[in-house]
């Protein structure tokens, strides 16, 4: 293995955390989500060789990613299925306090699955990831007035929705 390919997989393995969070902001779902991280970094693997290392590792990887989840979402369309399973709540809380702050996340991440793809992923880039519009822009490959439409309209809905917590 070359050093070029090396400092490439470094790059990858330094970046997992953050494209898991954003393969769950794109499913919704965590095993949607493990699966699309799983896809991705095959993908990245197999391209290694197309990245151009003066450009941003980080958009690379998340263009890529995105582009997957769009091609797997026009093949096969989503099924809504409840996996009683994998979802629960925690039984037993400690304090009312981190009741509450529990519940409060759980309402906004809940209003915010429920807004489409493309404004859920502007805003998880924007206000979760902490990018810039640009960036968030080179990623999707959209233009920056249409990440800041988005992002206005999905803050919109959210706190519409959301209400006082």
């Amino acid at each position: 293995m070359d050093t070029t390919e090396s400092a490439f997989r470094q790059q990858l393995i330094a970046a997992l955390p953050a494209l898991r969070r954003y393969c769950y902001a794109l499913t919704s779902h965590p095993q949607n989500a493990e699966d699309l991280l799983q896809a991705s970094v095959e993908r990245a693997l197999n391209r290694w060789q197309q990245y151009q290392v003066d450009s941003h590792f980080d958009r690379w990887l998340y263009r890529l990613c995105r582009n997957y989840w769009i091609d797997t979402m026009r093949k096969h369309k989503p099924s809504e299925t409840w996996d009683e399973e994998h979802d629960y709540e925690q039984q037993t809380l400690p304090t009312e306090q981190v009741y509450s702050a529990s519940a409060a996340l759980n309402k906004v991440q809940a209003h915010m699955q429920k807004l489409n793809e493309a404004m859920r992923s502007v805003l998880y880039l924007v206000a979760v990831e902490g990018r810039s519009y640009q960036e968030a822009a080179d990623i999707l490959n959209v233009p920056i007035g249409t990440v800041m439409s988005r992002l206005t309209r999905a803050r919109q809905q959210l706190s519409r929705s959301v209400g006082d917590i």
